[in-house]
């Protein structure tokens, strides 16, 4: 699974490996490459890879989360490392210590944080030369997304529990404030962002369709006829990306 230029830049929503697919896609990730040190960020209470693969292939594994509460909910091997993301530089690396890692993953995290380019600037200083970050986020470009991101909490979370019935909001299924910084559909503005880190962008996909109108089929027959036509135009309206970037050795 080796990540490319020549990846799109634009795909249908049908392959984001997010979500039950995320953990396939970074195991695939972690055995191409051979990480052996890996930083789950953003975990918390649902890191994404289990026990036995973990075991099985020698992983050192860290969780990083600032909420040990969270950390605490997760059943997990991994080492619980309680740090936050967007601290100071010092203070992030104080918080990981010695630890430099070959891989830094997150999933469904940088659209969390109000501070992204910290957030980017620290996990380039914790990872090995040669190392990767895989980072899988939705992006605000549809309507649902766009009103979650301007919407009252309050507002938003009623549209969300009447889009998604079945989640558990009082235990690990929670929602938290989304702020969508630089979670945009890839371009030229936002690659520069991460090369004037250092990284180089390996691949930077966007993502287009989404499901959040599954309950109302009217909606959702038109959504996934209205989606093809994007994606044959390439019109940038992306509800997911998937970031790699790469540490120079």
């Amino acid at each position: 699974m080796q990540e490319h230029s020549r990846s799109p830049a634009l795909d249908l929503i049908d392959n984001f490996p997010a979500f039950e697919k995320a953990a396939a896609y970074l195991e695939a990730t972690i055995l191409a490459r051979n990480c052996k040190v890996i930083a789950d960020v953003g975990g918390g209470a649902h890191p994404l890879l289990d026990d036995e693969f973990i075991l099985r292939h020698g992983i050192d594994y860290s969780v990083l989360d600032k909420s040990m509460a969270e950390l605490m909910k997760a059943d997990s091997c991994g080492e619980k490392v309680e740090v936050d993301a967007i601290g100071s530089g010092d203070a992030f690396l104080a918080g990981i210590g010695d630890r430099r890692f070959d891989l830094i993953f997150s999933h469904m995290f940088l659209e969390h944080i109000d501070n992204p380019i910290q957030a980017h600037v620290n996990f380039y200083a914790a990872l090995k030369p040669g190392g990767i970050c895989v980072h899988i986020y939705p992006s605000p470009n549809n309507l649902p997304l766009a009103l979650n991101r301007f919407l009252p909490e309050s507002v938003s979370s009623v549209l969300i529990k009447v889009a998604q019935p079945g989640r558990d909001f009082a235990s690990s299924q929670k929602k938290f404030k989304a702020y969508y910084r630089l979670c945009g559909a890839p371009g030229p503005k936002i690659s520069a962002v991460f090369e004037k880190i250092g990284y180089k962008i390996a691949r930077h996909t966007g993502y287009i369709g989404h499901n959040y109108y599954a309950r109302f089929e009217p909606a959702a027959m038109l959504e996934t006829r209205l989606r093809k036509l994007i994606h044959r135009l390439q019109l940038p309206l992306t509800s997911g990306c998937l970031l790699v970037l790469e540490k120079g050795r």
